[in-house]
């Protein structure tokens, strides 16, 4: 049994004792109970949002953070953070040896509602092993987003209701018009971040130091999407992608009946992707995801498909240490395994992959 859960119980159990119990002071059981009852107030927060810290990576370098930013003029005005730019802040995990060598770097672009932090499991490890890793945040498809003026910019409430309402749609037209949409202003952010990261002017201390051969993109859910679509347009610049159960969205190429049509071009370049209990048994009945089922069932050794039973979508990331609880209740009761072996699994896969694909 989880000890903050335990913890939770001998706390309620010693403020009904406290309650029922008699006192000659009255003043001295008032304060025995508001006291009991912080003590239950604390328990419960632990229990609901453990903050359980992230596996310590396996790598011999010494892990170090850092935040970046990047503006860029957009035509989708709901999208700015001023009023002329919109600041994309890049989080970045590195070696402290940085400076020592050129380095492969990671792009991730997070979920819907997701922060830039959401794989860090996987972005410490990298990094512990030689990697730069960038992980952008999107204001107002990020949860929350500091800006380098300490200012905050939340969510956007039409995209949150617009993302939870097209769950399941029978719109086909309808989805794929919101899909195209949600995936515009990610594909703007990862593009021109990595035009900067190639370009030759280093906008900070990091993109000198990358390894221009070897980058490769990542994304969990429409940050994967992105990031697959960026990978097909740019594949000369781009080693391989790691996605995080993500529909090929700029793959479709039409309507029939009530299927999306995909291109049949053969995509280009090496995929590690990951898929949950949320999909992965059902994934030949959702048309939104029928390239993913041509990918899991091609005999091309590029395309690495890995199933992470006993997790849900939000499961494959770390929002499970921060609250297995919540996840589990987003996830619909799917997340059956202690967070940090899930993460660890995926991990183990990734070093796998790029071992092969970005070396």
């Amino acid at each position: 049994m989880n000890l903050w859960l335990i913890g939770l119980i001998l706390s309620l159990v010693l403020f009904l004792i406290i309650l029922l119990k008699k006192f000659q002071k009255k003043w001295i059981k008032g304060v025995l109970i508001f006291t009991s009852l912080l003590l239950v107030l604390f328990m419960a927060f632990k229990y609901i949002v453990p903050l359980t810290p992230a596996p310590k990576p396996s790598g011999d370098r010494e892990v170090l953070t850092d935040t970046v930013y990047y503006r860029h003029k957009s035509e989708l005005l709901e999208m700015l953070t001023s009023d002329h730019e919109r600041e994309i802040p890049a989080s970045v995990w590195y070696p402290s040896d940085i400076g020592e060598q050129k380095h492969p770097l990671l792009l991730f672009s997070h979920g819907s509602f997701g922060i830039a932090s959401s794989n860090e499991t996987m972005f410490l490890e990298l990094a512990s092993r030689g990697y730069i890793v960038m992980s952008l945040d999107h204001p107002h498809h990020s949860f929350r987003t500091t800006l380098s003026d300490g200012k905050s910019v939340m969510v956007d409430f039409k995209f949150m209701q617009q993302v939870m309402t097209s769950q399941g749609s029978e719109d086909l037209e309808g989805t794929l018009k919101s899909l195209n949409d949600w995936c515009q202003i990610r594909l703007e952010d990862i593009n021109f971040v990595l035009d900067k990261l190639l370009d030759a002017e280093s906008d900070n201390d990091y993109e000198g130091n990358i390894d221009k051969d070897r980058i490769v993109l990542s994304g969990h859910s429409l940050g994967g999407s992105a990031a697959l679509a960026i990978g097909r347009e740019r594949s000369t610049e781009i080693s391989a992608l790691i996605i995080l159960e993500s529909p090929f969205v700029k793959d479709i190429v039409g309507i029939e009946g009530n299927k999306y049509i995909f291109t049949k071009e053969e995509y280009p370049l090496p995929i590690l992707h990951f898929y949950s209990d949320s999909l992965y048994e059902k994934i030949d009945e959702i048309t939104t995801y029928a390239m993913n089922a041509r990918m899991i069932k091609s005999k091309d050794p590029k395309f690495t498909n890995v199933h992470i039973s006993g997790v849900g979508h939000i499961g494959l990331t770390d929002m499970a240490l921060v609250s297995p609880m919540i996840t589990n209740a987003i996830d619909g009761g799917l997340n059956k395994r202690h967070a940090p072996e899930t993460l660890l699994e995926i991990n183990t896969h990734v070093l796998e992959f790029l071992n092969k694909y970005n070396e």
